[in-house]
């Protein structure tokens, strides 16, 4: 059933295993069949057997039952066999077979007929609601739902209409005892942290698909932009490009809002790229495949760095340059707002961190200084823009800096989520600018995503690369537009996750608690939100929206409703979006009551 779905028994011959335990061994608890031995039937039927549960595969594909034989003993189910032997022994089914409604249907249909009345069963069913399922299942019937096969440690368990609190109990007892953590949710076409996910990773192969970025430099941006363990073109790789292409097909024909697969999946298919399962994808797995960076040229960057603005970023950027041995200047636009930048620099510089670049030769801080005289700008080699994220004020300001710096400076802008181009244009110098995106903190955080204009050239980029590299970072390249890389993947996703909260599909602390364990993220959407500022997030969104080089939903009507109740998450004293639904929900029920 792996890969040809036969449901009735057959007089081939296959390999049949049944081990016998020793008198020493205890009893496994529980009996669970597996039906179906493709990648995820196997996945679970060898998780359940390194926990200790008796594991009966089956499956009519005779190849897919010479694969289960050849795992190791400890992975390997107690009985392989061909279908129906061993459905009535079960204590629980799961029904592994590929995702199509139909086929599902018919399999169910026919573990039906052979399991023990009362015996719950568990579909993988994706895409398919069990509503659409349990006719043909019968009563008992639950909805097991995760992200990847390699990682089963957690799942979405989603319930069907007529399923009984008996066969609950059962499911969930079956599933503790095989150290899975079952997260109970709602059922809904891609559930929560497989869609929400699913989506941000589609968006990741079409940046590569479009030429915007390279897979190595899009893994690396989101793994040290968004603290992932990978990144999510290697995350496809790990669930199966032909996999995520067909699930990501029929959740983007159920509607919702998500993109049709990026083309790249089908190209990398057809050539037998499927992922890690086939040695190569976006990445190469095959034996003796070096994990190799791409080594980009550098040019010395000069010394004389000036940092303009004097907020977060500003003062961020600004320490982050201090400490890589550059002499820094801060240019705020008053001596009072210079003097403020100035005592928060120090007061961080006398905190016990090291320089960035600890390979360096400077043995403490170079000079530096804050000041409103902006005669500085006279003799810089690098400006780093970091005013306000304003069109007008960003360019109205490299108009300037077009006039009054040295023909050779390096002019870089900040901007988080603005057009490159259209914030340097008016410098008058195409091949001295570029963007230079650093990441709050920026003292902290290792990444910066270099966005060259049309004209930037070799050189500049090479002098932006040494700037990065001197100050301890890691760089990543990208084409310019709103977002860059991982702003445009990682905001998109908080506001579809937004979207799920507002149609009361999840409740926020189901969403965080799913998305962290079963989609392994290191902070769930509602608390990344609120960390962030939802007035961020709006504003972020908005201009995504607006470019019509990238693909994104308007902003959710709940993150414009939070931005105008001032719930903005941390910045407003812990008014965020759990406050301000549970505020909303109150409001609510005197109006239903009077009703």
């Amino acid at each position: 059933m792996a890969d040809h779905a036969r449901t009735t028994p057959t007089t081939d011959s296959v390999p049949t295993t049944d081990s016998v335990p020793s008198a020493e061994d205890a009893p496994p608890p529980f009996t669970v069949a597996v039906v179906g031995l493709g990648g995820t039937g196997l996945a679970l039927a060898r998780r359940l057997t390194r926990a200790g549960l008796r594991v009966i595969g089956i499956d009519d594909d005779p190849a897919a039952l010479v694969r289960a034989l050849r795992l190791s003993p400890g992975e390997r189910p107690r009985t392989l066999t061909r279908f129906p032997a061993g459905v009535a022994s079960a204590d629980l089914v799961i029904e592994a077979v590929p995702e199509p409604a139909a086929l599902k249907r018919a399999v169910l249909a026919s573990l039906r007929e052979h399991r023990r009345p009362g015996t719950p069963v568990l579909t993988t069913a994706l895409t398919t609601v069990l509503a659409d399922l349990e006719d043909a299942a019968g009563p008992g019937l639950f909805a097991l739902r995760f992200l990847r096969s390699d990682a089963l440690d957690a799942v979405e368990l989603a319930r069907a209409p007529r399923a009984g609190d008996a066969a609950a109990a059962r499911v969930l007892e079956i599933l503790t005892a095989a150290g899975i953590k079952a997260h109970q949710v709602g059922d809904r076409p891609g559930s929560l942290a497989p869609g929400l996910l699913l989506g941000l990773l589609n968006e990741a192969a079409w940046m590569v698909h479009d030429g915007y970025a390279s897979a190595e430099d899009v893994d690396t941006a989101v793994r040290l932009g968004c603290g992932w363990s990978e990144g999510p073109l290697a995350a496809l790789d790990a669930i199966g490009l032909d996999t995520a292409r067909d699930v990501l097909a029929r959740l983007g024909d159920l509607g919702g809002g998500l993109r049709a697969p990026a083309p790249i999946l089908d190209e990398l298919v057809a050539q037998g790229a499927l992922g890690t399962k086939s040695g190569r994808g976006f990445h190469r797995y095959e034996e003796g495949a070096a994990e190799r960076r791409t080594v980009h040229p550098t040019a010395p960057p000069g010394r004389n760095v000036v940092v303009i603005g004097s907020g977060t970023m500003a003062t961020g950027i600004a320490e982050a340059c201090v400490r890589g041995g550059f002499r820094t200047t801060l240019l705020a636009r008053s001596e009072e707002k210079a003097a403020a930048a100035a005592e928060r620099i120090d007061f961080a510089l006398q905190r016990n961190a090291p320089p960035a670049d600890a390979s360096s030769d400077d043995t403490g801080p170079a000079p530096w200084t804050a000041t409103s005289d902006r005669s500085a700008l006279a003799s810089a080699d690098i400006v780093v823009e970091a005013v306000v994220e304003d069109l007008e004020v960003k360019r109205r300001l490299f108009a300037e800096l077009g006039k009054v710096c040295p023909p050779n400076t390096l002019l870089a802008t900040s901007t988080s989520s603005l057009p490159v181009g259209a914030c340097t244009e008016t410098a008058g110098r195409p091949a001295h600018v570029l963007g230079l995106h650093f990441f709050n903190p920026a003292p902290l955080m290792p990444l910066v995503e270099l966005v060259p204009g049309e004209r930037t050239s070799a050189h500049t980029l090479a002098r932006a690369r040494a700037v990065a590299e001197r100050l301890g970072k890691q760089t990543v390249e990208c084409g310019d537009r709103a977002g860059f890389i991982v702003n445009a993947l990682l905001f998109p996703y908080l506001n579809e996750a937004l979207g799920l909260l507002d149609a009361g599909e999840a409740t926020t602390a189901t969403l965080d608690l799913a998305l962290k364990s079963v989609g392994g993220q290191p902070l769930g959407p509602v608390r990344l939100l609120d960390t962030v500022g939802a007035d961020v997030a709006l504003e972020v969104q908005r201009r995504l929206h607006a470019d019509p080089a990238v693909w994104t939903p308007a902003p959710a009507t709940l993150l414009e409703q939070l931005v105008a109740a001032q719930h903005l998450g941390r910045k407003t004293a812990g008014k965020g979006v759990r406050a301000y639904l549970t505020a909303r929900a109150a409001a609510t029920v005197p109006a239903a009551v009077a009703a």
